[in-house]
């Protein structure tokens, strides 16, 4: 009788917090304040403490000192990474060293002859550059001002090539990205590195050399169904750019993959390199380069000042969501409901692929009606290491499907920034973003589950 009452109450609690965010209501506020009144909920309910043996000496004092353990712990642990890791990125758009490194990997893709095979090594090269550049919407943006009148004059229609250029950000992998370092630290325990080269990274490599190979083949099926064979008014050597339009020196196009080499090449050492370490390594020496290169002293004050603002203005925007999710997680853990439904199917037969399925499922389904891959992962993330105990299997093998399915729903999501933002420049309906991009986002959804199942599960 319990077990079924506080399934109900997890899933009233779920739909509270789903609904409210579908009200626009923001989503630090949606968690803080559901998350809380879960907690009392279940204090109320068991005549237990929320902290367990680390009470306060009140059990409903303890629901709020959760929001301050929460706070301690993801700020000095997973939030200073992400500030600095983000202040880093922000400072490679802003000097422009992001966009010669961009347009020096356009330059080499245009040398392909055919242009849906172009198309498909689009978006595999975005893919690999989202490592760098973690803003989906500043990496399709600046595939949108080089690489985007190019695949257009060789014949392809606008409207495949804004789906891809949406969808070389669907995956949120790499020690840099602010949702994989959640994963890694705050869900699996490891090293962001560790997560990206042992973990996630066998599976996003398999999601996008099949979707490479699979928007070529269908995206040149619907174009020829929906347009004809349309005829390229230009060739792609006349739409030629360089990465040197940009007004800064080409060797800047290296900046951004500082921090990944210097952490790569030291995990084949007996030195041990963090990755706040290496982003910190890596300011010095863009700091120095630049510095020799303008002789401006003011300039890199200037930039140095935007990089403590970068790090606050993250803090308000990504870190305080991580500690709303926290409790927001800590709430539904507390009531159990998910881990007493997966009980009930642990006995099943593929009881392992049914959640799988049931937990990417409400990463999805969020993450289409939100326009965010972040929020849901954050909130429901930290749930999978005491549902992978009871089904007896990784963690690993509940969490990277849950992860990913975040970044390749929101493709298809009317809310999403880099939707809204790509369609408008390349002047196409979202409408019809979505529904040509709804079968590869199926593909794609699919091919993570099986690659995970494969390489966590079956082998």
């Amino acid at each position: 009788m319990y077990d079924v009452m506080f399934v109900l109450l997890t899933v009233l609690f779920i739909v509270i917090a789903a609904v409210m965010i579908l009200k626009k209501m923001d989503s630090k506020l949606v968690f803080f304040f559901v998350g809380t009144a879960a907690l009392l909920v279940v204090t109320f309910l068991t005549g237990e403490s929320v902290l367990g043996d680390n009470t306060t000496g009140n059990l409903y004092l303890d629901v709020v000192d959760v929001i301050r353990t929460k706070f301690i712990s993801t700020v000095q642990g997973t939030g200073i990474r992400l500030m600095v890791v983000a202040s880093y990125v922000m400072l490679m758009n802003h000097m422009g060293a992001s966009k010669v490194l961009a347009a020096a990997v356009g330059r080499v893709l245009v040398k392909l002859k055919s242009p849906y095979l172009i198309l498909g090594g689009v978006f595999a090269a975005g893919c690999l550059l989202k490592i760098f550049i973690t803003s989906q919407v500043s990496l399709g943006l600046l595939f949108m001002a080089t690489i985007f009148p190019i695949l257009v004059s060789l014949g392809v229609s606008k409207l495949s090539a804004a789906v891809v250029l949406i969808t070389i950000g669907m995956m949120d992998y790499g020690p840099n990205d602010s949702s994989a370092i959640f994963g890694a630290t705050e869900v699996l325990g490891v090293t962001p590195m560790e997560f990206f080269l042992h973990y996630e990274g066998y599976v996003c490599a398999a999601v996008i050399l099949v979707m490479a190979v699979f928007y070529a083949m269908y995206f040149k099926y619907m174009d020829k169904k929906e347009f004809g064979n349309s005829a390229a008014t230009q060739n792609a050597q006349e739409l030629a750019f360089s990465p040197r339009d940009y007004g800064v020196p080409v060797f800047y196009g290296l900046f951004p993959l500082i921090p990944l080499v210097l952490v790569i090449a030291f995990s084949f050492t007996s030195v041990s390199m963090d990755i706040i370490t290496a982003n910190l390594v890596g300011f010095f020496v863009v700091f120095i380069c630049d510095l020799i290169v303008t002789k401006n002293t003011a300039k890199i004050g200037d930039n140095l000042k935007k990089v403590f603002e970068w790090m606050g203005s993250y803090f308000t925007t990504v870190v305080v969501l991580m500690v709303a999710a926290a409790v927001f997680a800590e709430a539904i853990k507390q009531m159990k409901g998910i881990d007493i439904i997966t009980g009930w199917i642990s006995h099943m037969t593929g009881a392992t692929v049914i959640a799988m399925i049931m937990l990417s499922l409400i990463i999805l389904a969020t993450a289409l009606l939100t326009g965010s891959g972040q929020a849901p992962w954050m909130a429901f993330g930290p749930l999978t290491p005491g549902i992978a105990k009871i089904l007896g299997i990784e963690t690993a093998a509940l969490a990277i499907p849950m992860h990913l399915t975040g970044g390749i729903a929101r493709c298809c999501s009317p809310f999403c920034a880099a939707v809204i933002a790509i369609s408008g420049v390349a002047e196409v309906e979202i409408k019809d973003v979505i529904k040509r991009n709804m079968v590869p986002m199926i593909a794609a959804y699919i091919m993570n589950l099986v690659a995970t199942y494969i390489i966590f599960v079956a082998l």
